[in-house]
């Protein structure tokens, strides 16, 4: 473990030890405290907002990027005034770093009118860089180097409820990669990986989601099951042809009081001409936390992670993490060098309505590997 983690993760010790002090002392000037906080936030009772918007600062340091600010503004609403319409979010993330990296990615999540359609579309602008091991899931540490590179990214998905709770519609994916460039003594421009000097795709497929979760922020029962593809072929919009698979399976399990356990299971499956970045990944913010996003990469990508949630007290909460997960050139490199990883988190409740958290987790996986994480939103 690096100085920095364990700075970070004796942090996360004196915040979790200390919250039994907070509870004992002053305990109802701080509920006070409180819900005069969310009041600005939501409004109060005589007059409560359906509509909020969220301000979350990002920041960051490392030796690739220097200092990183940014910040996530989001907005979450009600397309429709009942109560069965779920709650729709549109969200801006963008950074801005000391060597002039710059990234920026909008998002919407809209929910129609008694849920009969949903809308899913996300666009990436990058002119960043990251970290690159070569492909495969036995690549160490001596194989990393530094790349820059400039992306653009636009995905949108529409999908329509075809009877209770089960989704069906289509989807298209575009990604342009350029502006790629490594260390002058590298080889791996030479590599002959796909699309490592950049590349343009474009695909289009289908999506089958099954969703009866109760709440699609912080679900505490219920189950979320979807698989969809794309095909991609050679066109005036792309130049490699592949086709992926993508399956994610997850399941809530109310247990006593306020706790739950949370189970998911995803593959990233692809054949054909796979570009490097369109290969499937380990790491992110989402599933084997604590590997850095792209540590291992290969046509295929299994990952199966547990979490248990709890709450502490009043608006803070915790989890515990854990999982494994692999990647592999064919199904068969999938059995071996299997990767583990595991994690605590905290949660702080930032809009009670709609069971949003921040939350803040560190990651760890094999051989010191680690990561530390702080967004809105669960996992999964």
């Amino acid at each position: 473990m690096g100085k920095s983690t364990a700075h970070k993760y004796l942090l996360f010790l004196f915040l979790v030890l200390n919250l039994n002090a907070v509870k004992a002392q002053n305990k109802g000037k701080l509920e006070k405290l409180i819900d005069k906080a969310y009041s600005i936030v939501e409004g109060d009772s005589a007059k409560p907002k359906s509509n909020y918007f969220l301000i979350i600062p990002m920041w960051g340091i490392a030796p690739e990027t220097g200092l990183k600010l940014g910040v996530s503004v989001g907005f979450v609403f009600r397309m429709a005034v009942d109560s069965i319409t779920r709650p729709s979010m549109a969200k801006i993330n963008t950074s801005f770093t000391t060597k002039r990296q710059f990234n920026f990615r909008p998002f919407c999540d809209l929910f129609f009118k008694e849920n009969k359609y949903n809308l899913k579309a996300q666009y990436v602008f990058n002119d960043f860089n990251e970290n690159y091991w070569g492909i495969g899931n036995q690549a160490t540490e001596a194989d990393k180097e530094l790349y820059d590179f400039n992306q653009h990214k636009l995905n949108a998905r529409l999908t329509k409820q075809i009877i209770h709770n089960l989704y069906f519609g289509g989807q298209f994916m575009y990604e342009k990669l350029y502006k790629t460039q490594f260390e002058a003594d590298s080889k791996t421009p030479q590599s002959g990986v796909s699309g490592i000097n950049g590349y343009e795709v474009f695909g289009a497929g289908l999506a089958l989601a099954f969703d009866n979760r109760d709440n699609i922020y912080y679900p505490s029962k219920g189950a979320y099951l979807e698989i969809s593809n794309h095909f991609y072929s050679k066109s005036v919009f792309g130049n490699h042809s592949f086709n992926s698979v993508i399956i994610d399976l997850r399941k809530y399990f109310p247990l006593w009081g306020s706790q739950i356990f949370a189970l998911q299971g995803v593959a990233s499956l692809n054949e054909g001409d796979v570009p490097f970045r369109q290969m499937g990944t380990m790491g992110s913010e989402n599933y084997m936390r604590g590997y850095y996003n792209g540590r291992f990469r290969d046509n295929h990508m299994v990952a199966m992670q547990g979490e248990f949630r709890f709450k502490i007290w009043g608006p803070l909460g915790a989890t515990l993490f854990g999982g494994a997960g692999n990647v592999g050139h064919d199904f068969n490199d999938l059995n071996y060098n299997i990767k583990p990883n595991y994690g605590v988190g905290l949660r702080g409740l930032v809009l009670r309505k709609e069971k949003i958290n921040a939350r803040m987790d560190i990651g760890f996986g094999e051989k010191g590997i680690n990561g530390f994480y702080f967004t809105l939103f669960e996992a999964f």
